[in-house]
């Protein structure tokens, strides 16, 4: 859900185990950041990172070296940053976040300090709050994303930069993304900060072939519902479909899979791209099934946005434009895993009615573009919004277009176009946005003038309902209106108090059945999440440790529209197979 670059054109991911020599002197003219970075064990324990990052000093005798600071959401990295020392230059601090170095015109600076650990115990289910981004440094494993670990000197990522591992413990692994700047591939700056890091004796890696290149899984921890083999040859299958799809050759790719430790009743599962990598993290009860849409997301956006034109480049208005970079990145997700195989027809269905659930339900469902710019980060429910409007934005807008083109073409002509284009235009110089561009192909192709669904659906946030017809005879769109979904409890908070319930109104059906806070939810016995119309059944542990199971229909005041996608019956398998073909658009 972040920024993303292009995957550079690179050897394969490489994993060390011991030591390697320190790199040859460089000239002085070179404007090179050479960065380093190795796991320090004291009495066979874990106890930080050391970082050493050497580079020619600016040539008006001052630089300012910025440390780790915000990233995805969270602030204050710099608190992890510990013992900096700098040789060549004199430094003052400039706020919490900065340094200013003071030194001879173009000298050489050499920075070291150690990065601790943001987590006093391992990551776990349900009492860390979100993915476990800040650097993790345990006893005897680390994981860590260059944005919390790198600092970096002046504010140019396109500065070049390389990076070698230090002394590795003997025993120990390590593994990442940068390791390729050991085979001499070209590194910058904002590489280094868009990376991963794992390490430990038990790191396992796996390697498959994706269209030539190397793709390579980390794991750490033990993972009880699949085999590592497994997950490898399911990335590998889902980096081939979107190569496929984009036209693109391979690339070297690395999956970091991080551990947290499970919670039952609970399934956690998050993560995110880093240009040439992915860093994953989940409760280590995950099974296999669910990463298969996070994993083929966050691929995505090796070229949704960035290479249909990017995104703008201010932070501020960031969130503003997710609704495209979110919500198309899961269209094409979607679209991939069938064409692919990875999901058989069902399964997309079933992962499109889930989005539109989902949307039907929020409580944020008609807010405009702006209330996401403002809670996108503080508010869950807020951050899921531009992904599902998004994605149906773009079926719809599909649907659309071969209407209007008598099936001649459809988005994917659109976002094919559309990469080349953005191309031509960077080569002129000029720096197209992805959403303008979009829209500008769209109608050269034959689609409708889609200014005025920019404003009601992206800006002011009006509801997005598909037509029945959208999928012709291989499915219709049912439109239902029923009571509202409600449960009663905030089931965030909730679950950041360890399913403890919290919020519980006590003009709920849930309360009305029994239940209260301070109570613990064990599992949910039956019912659906977002379905008024089903029972829904809790067993629940009381602060005396009896447990009780719940009952009552989870239907609030109010009605809400629902859609769902429901496949023509009785399908011969040689029509689902022609109806997998055209709802992925092959």
């Amino acid at each position: 859900m972040y920024a993303k670059r292009l995957i550079l054109s690179a050897a394969a991911v490489f994993l060390w185990s011991g030591a390697i020599a320190p790199s040859a002197a460089h000239p002085t003219s070179d404007p090179t950041v050479h960065y380093s970075a190795a796991p320090v064990v004291s009495d066979g324990v874990l106890t930080s990172l050391a970082i050493e990052i050497r580079f020619r000093g600016d040539a008006d005798g001052e630089t300012r070296l910025d440390l780790p600071s915000q990233w995805a959401g969270e602030t204050e990295y710099w608190r992890h940053v510990s013992d900096l020392s700098v040789e060549g230059a004199a430094a003052r601090e400039d706020g919490p976040e900065g340094r200013v170095l003071t030194h001879a015109p173009g000298a050489e600076i050499t920075v070291r300090y150690r990065v601790l650990t943001a987590y006093d115990s391992d990551p776990q289910v349900g009492k860390t709050r979100g993915n476990p981004y800040r650097p993790i440094v345990r006893p005897s494993w680390f994981s860590a994303i260059g944005h919390g670990v790198f600092a970096t000197p002046g504010a140019d990522p396109s500065r070049p930069a390389d990076f070698r591992w230090g002394g590795i413990p003997a025993g120990w692994r390590v593994a990442s993304d940068l390791d390729h700047s050991a085979q001499g591939a070209r590194l910058f700056v904002g590489d280094i900060q868009e990376s991963v890091m794992l390490g430990g004796p038990g790191l396992k890696t796996y390697t498959r072939k994706v269209k030539g290149a190397e793709v390579r899984l980390g794991v750490l921890g033990d993972w009880s519902k699949f085999r590592n083999d497994d997950l490898a040859d399911m990335i590998a299958r889902i980096l081939t479909a979107q190569r496929d799809y984009w036209r693109a050759p391979g690339e070297s790719y690395f999956v970091a899979l991080t551990p947290m430790l499970p919670q039952d009743g609970s399934i956690s599962l998050g993560g995110t791209g880093l240009g040439d990598a992915f860093s994953l993290y989940g409760g280590t009860d995950t099974e296999l099934a669910f990463m298969r849409q996070l994993l083929a997301h966050e691929h995505m956006h090796t070229w949704s946005p960035r290479a249909l034109g990017g995104m703008s480049s201010d932070p501020a208005n960031e969130a503003a434009g997710y609704w495209f970079s979110e919500g198309f990145t899961d269209f094409l997700t979607h679209r991939t895993l069938l064409r692919s195989g990875v999901w058989s027809l069902q399964e997309f269905v079933d992962g499109v009615n889930e989005s539109m659930l989902a949307y039907a339900v929020s409580p944020y469902r008609t807010a405009p573009n702006s209330t996401v710019v403002e809670k996108f980060w503080s508010d869950g429910r807020v951050q899921k919004l531009p992904y599902q409007r998004g994605m149906l934005l773009a079926l719809y807008w599909d649907y659309r277009l071969r209407q209007a083109t008598g099936g001649r073409h459809d988005l994917d002509d659109v976002l094919l176009t559309q990469v080349d284009r953005a191309r031509q235009m960077r080569d002129k110089g000029e720096s197209p946005i992805a959403p303008d561009l979009f829209a500008r192909i769209y109608r050269d192709l034959g689609g409708p003038d889609l200014a005025g669904d920019y404003e009601r659906y992206a800006t002011r946030g009006e509801a997005v309902l598909l037509p029945e017809s959208q999928f012709g005879d291989c499915a219709r769109i049912e439109t239902v209106r029923r009571a509202r979904f409600e449960r009663g409890w905030d089931p965030e908070a909730t679950t950041a108090n360890n399913n403890v319930v919290t919020g519980l109104r006590d003009d709920s059906p849930a309360y009305r059945a029994g239940l209260r806070n301070g109570m613990q939810i064990v599992k949910r016995e039956f019912g659906e999440v977002g379905n008024s119309t089903v029972e829904y059944g809790l067993r629940v542990r009381a602060p005396d440790g009896t447990e009780t199971v719940y009952r009552f229909m989870p239907a609030g005041s109010g009605t809400e529209t629902i859609q769902r996608i429901v496949l023509a019956p009785n399908m011969s398998k040689a029509k689902q197979a022609a109806c997998a073909r055209s709802m992925s658009g092959a």
